[in-house]
């Protein structure tokens, strides 16, 4: 029987790397899938599944449009009788913040964009099964995202890269109605997502502009929209193309 896991996150493409990387894990029969995965991508949804119980093991994020999953967290659900264990992934979690999450429950925090061995051997090991393998060649190059990201396997990285492509046309409408409407936290939250999907797909310069811009808009930095419009140009320099 498949195990069933909640993901708890709003961008579809770091949903998507969830989803292709669960699909590496070896299942208990032939021809049937290893999970049954379930994405939450607000608070609101992820109560609802929560209810629904049986669930072995849950992954989230932290910030979400509805308020941050540590709500959830402080509600106890991770530390209830029977609850499933928990993994956190986030872009930046210190050391006190690991120790808090810890005491509300939480079996471990990944560092996104997270690689892809580390995710299936924590969701293996938290699902008491072997770590699934990862192979990578010896020659691999150690700045290259397929390796870096998805243990080697290349068709999987051009699929999600090009779902990304796809997706920034609608971060970059979004971002842009943020800052028509002068809404620094509508466009720290497309920054947010866009931070670890630039990571994960190799393009470390503007994961460090939205970074910047995320903090900027996070901070009430004067000026704070000032970095959209770069961000915004190294997007369409990746093939995007604007909706509508």
């Amino acid at each position: 029987m498949a195990a069933r896991v909640l993901l708890i996150e709003d961008d579809a493409s770091i949903a998507r790397f969830v989803e292709l990387a669960l699909e590496e894990l070896p299942a208990e029969e032939p021809d049937a899938p290893a999970v049954e995965l379930r994405v939450a991508g607000s608070l609101a949804e992820a109560r609802t599944a929560l209810a629904e119980g049986a669930w072995q093991l849950v992954i989230s994020d932290l910030m979400l449009p509805d308020g941050s999953a540590e709500s959830l967290l402080a509600e106890g659900v991770a530390l209830a009788a029977g609850a499933p264990p928990w993994i956190v992934f986030s872009a930046g979690v210190h050391d006190d913040r690991r120790v808090a999450l810890a005491d509300r429950g939480v079996a471990r925090v990944l560092r996104k964009p997270v690689p892809l061995g580390e995710l299936l051997g924590t969701v293996a090991e938290l699902l008491r099964e072997a770590p699934a393998p990862c192979p990578v060649t010896a020659a691999a190059d150690e700045a290259d995202p397929v390796h870096l990201h998805f243990g080697g396997d290349r068709q999987m990285y051009e699929s999600f890269r090009a779902g990304c492509i796809q997706r920034f046309a609608d971060d970059i409408m979004q971002g842009d109605a943020a800052v028509a409407r002068a809404d620094a936290a509508a466009l720290r939250r497309v920054a947010h997502g866009l931070k670890a999907v630039l990571e994960l797909i190799g393009h470390s310069d503007l994961a460090a502009q939205a970074r910047a811009l995320e903090s900027a808009a996070a901070g009430g930095v004067p000026g704070w929209p000032a970095g959209w419009p770069a961000l915004t140009r190294g997007l369409e320099s990746l093939g995007v193309r604007r909706a509508g």
